[in-house]
């Protein structure tokens, strides 16, 4: 495996950068000696996040490329050549053995060039309903990886059921974490709220119509993730309806939420890849109000948690400030039904998922090798 170079494509959002990095940390524990490139979108949020991180990284051009016929899906198409052209420029002077990607626009650049280059691809998909960009980058990949059963029914392709790759600062974190980083009570139970990055606002404006309750009534610790676009308006209105406000745990984003699921007794959340398969790490009970757009992806990803029992779905439209509490009184208010909740988020988790992911990413990059294929 000496020389090996892996390029992981999978920017222009945090759940398609958070998996790359997942299984860079596994690769790096794996092969010491392999050299990494992450690819990331200009101007979008794995800018920061790489930077931070001070990883090796290149930036191509790419923005979202919507499904209707429009002056954006235009401009959407026009930065997909360019990112290809940047992405093929990159393959010349970095040389990798392999290419993983997470799909997106950034992976459906580099992938594209990586064909022509004949590259081997090694394809991660995380929604349960893959969208538009997995289905067809799935044509060219050597091998793919699904995070679950309903995945790989789905695409016509073989793929290997791995689970969701989660960060290692995220899978390891406890409760002790939670209580010290984020000033909790160990004799309380807590709830978070959480959107992802940006932040979702239907569970924004419930939880602010429900906070008295649940503070005052329930006696919880609340931690809300309001996202970098409610941030200052979530801030804004509790203030000037409850004043100063004990237990209550507001922040834009937490760069490793781990310590915060570690300590919750539930979490309410959106039903993206990463966040299910992050609560399910944990063993978290979960409240999941599916984003109602894009293709109906996050409610096929949250269907199997439901009905495994480590979930309850409510749909966006009828999510509110009532509904909330509803919830949370019936689980939290219920020992036997959170216990139980609580093992079967548990059971529905993927704990080797890098590690599995990272296996079939050396294969395919392995001199000779022409990737894994697998038990769809």
């Amino acid at each position: 495996m000496i020389g090996v170079r892996v390029l992981l494509a999978g920017g222009g959002t945090a759940g398609h950068l958070f998996p790359c990095l997942a299984v860079a940390e596994e690769l790096a524990e794996r092969a010491p000696e392999l050299q990494t490139m992450f690819v990331g979108a200009r101007g979008r949020i794995d800018e920061k996040l790489l930077a931070e991180r001070d990883l090796p990284h290149h930036l191509i051009s790419a923005r979202a490329l919507p499904y209707r016929l429009s002056w954006a899906a235009l401009r959407g198409f026009a930065a997909l050549l360019r990112g290809r052209a940047e992405s093929r420029r990159l393959l010349r002077s970095f040389r990798p053995d392999v290419v993983f990607s997470t799909g997106g626009y950034v992976g459906a650049a580099v992938v594209l060039a990586a064909k022509t280059a004949r590259i081997p691809v090694v394809l991660h998909v995380a929604d349960a309903q893959p969208d538009r960009s997995n289905r067809l980058l799935s044509r060219w990949a050597t091998a793919i990886t699904v995070a679950s059963p309903q995945a790989a029914r789905r695409l016509k392709r073989d793929a290997i059921v791995t689970g969701h790759p989660v960060r290692c600062e995220v899978a390891t974190a406890t409760r002790e974490d939670g209580l010290r980083t984020l000033s909790l009570d160990p004799d309380r139970r807590v709830l978070l709220v959480t959107g992802g990055s940006q932040g979702a606002r239907t569970l924004n404006l419930a939880l602010t119509e429900a906070l008295p309750t649940l503070l005052e009534e329930m006696g919880l610790e609340v931690i809300h993730l309001a996202g970098q676009l409610d941030y200052e308006r979530v801030k804004q209105t509790v203030a000037e309806r409850m004043g100063e406000v004990e237990r209550y745990h507001l922040f834009a984003h937490l760069p490793n939420p781990g310590p915060a699921l570690a300590a919750a007794a539930l979490v309410v959340t959106r039903a993206g890849a990463s966040g299910v398969a992050e609560a399910c790490l944990h063993g978290v009970p979960m409240l999941v109000v599916p984003y109602p757009h894009a293709g109906g992806h996050q409610r096929a990803n949250a269907a199997p948690v439901v009905e495994a029992g480590a979930a309850v779905l409510v749909e966006d439209e009828q999510f509110d400030g009532r509904r909330l509490l509803e919830v949370a009184h019936s689980v939290l208010g219920d020992p036997n039904r959170a216990r139980r909740m609580s093992e079967a988020s548990r059971a529905a988790a993927y704990p080797e998922a890098a590690a599995d992911v990272a296996r079939v990413v050396l294969d395919a990059g392995a001199p000779g090798g022409a990737g894994l294929q697998g038990d769809g």
